[in-house]
């Protein structure tokens, strides 16, 4: 399905589940698009949720752009709602897509039922956190040089363990396919973040999530965004990372549901 946003760029998106429930928007990971989700599409409208898997702009079939800002993206997610006549809804955010849902958690609060983000960050302060923003702009630049080849054979190497095979499969065939430039303008845009502060007043419940197979200074990334959000649940995955919905969908969706079971939305 294809709607044309207010800006005049179009997103292009799944649906799956009755129409007559509680819409959750799925925000996938840079590099990424709506595909990533298809470990929990069946899962989530399974119980009860009408799920909306956009690809974000930039990524996938939605439109190309020439410049990116985060507040860009929330607009495509406002377009995104609307154009479902909905008036709040449920926002599940990994990697970059966690980046996306925050800040528009954070500007638009009155829409978000509940947030859910996992393997993300809310702020790039520390220089080990600033380096990692940069190492990565760096690497889409590298690639750019290199070609989509040597991109698709570096994914394969960060996903060497066995249970990381979804993982190494899907990055690696998005890899082949990368628009360099996207992606670029993708990374900085979210390394532009700073919303840790906002986050201390945000209502919506919220679960932050992360594996631990990045170690810890990734998990104390995330656990500044559950700390800085009033009552937020946190949890680490096991034998999970980055995206850990594909990683560990089995984990990833069992907390996501418990929380969104447990938590009651926002008023």
């Amino acid at each position: 399905m294809k709607i044309k946003n207010t800006d005049g760029t179009e997103t292009v998106y799944s649906t799956l589940g009755d129409a007559a429930n509680e819409a959750m928007v799925l925000l996938h990971g840079i590099g990424a698009d709506r595909t990533m989700w298809h470990f929990q599409m069946e899962a989530f409208t399974g119980n009860g949720f009408y799920v909306i898997a956009p690809d974000l702009l930039g990524h996938g079939q939605s439109s190309k752009v020439k410049h990116l800002e985060l507040q860009d993206w929330e607009n495509q997610i406002l377009d995104l709602l609307r154009a479902h006549q909905r008036e709040t809804g449920i926002l599940v955010g990994v990697s970059m897509g966690g980046v996306i849902a925050q800040s528009f958690a954070v500007n638009h609060p009155e829409m978000v039922s509940q947030l859910v983000v996992s393997d993300t960050f809310a702020e790039l302060k520390t220089p080990l956190e600033r380096a990692l923003g940069l190492s990565q702009i760096i690497g889409f630049w590298l690639f750019k040089l290199l070609g989509p080849a040597v991109m698709a054979k570096g994914m394969a190497s960060a996903y060497q363990a066995p249970f990381a095979q979804p993982a190494k499969d899907y990055f690696s065939q998005m890899a082949l396919e990368a628009d360099f430039e996207q992606l670029i303008l993708a990374r900085r845009a979210i390394n532009r973040i700073d919303i840790v502060e906002q986050l201390k007043k945000l209502k919506p419940p919220t679960l932050v999530m992360v594996g631990d197979q990045f170690g810890d200074f990734f998990i104390a990334i995330n656990r500044k965004i559950a700390n800085a959000v009033e009552g937020a649940r946190f949890v680490v995955l096991h034998e999970a990372m980055d995206p850990s919905n594909l990683i560990n969908p089995a984990s990833f969706n069992r907390e996501t549901l418990k929380f969104l079971h447990e938590q009651p939305p926002a008023l």
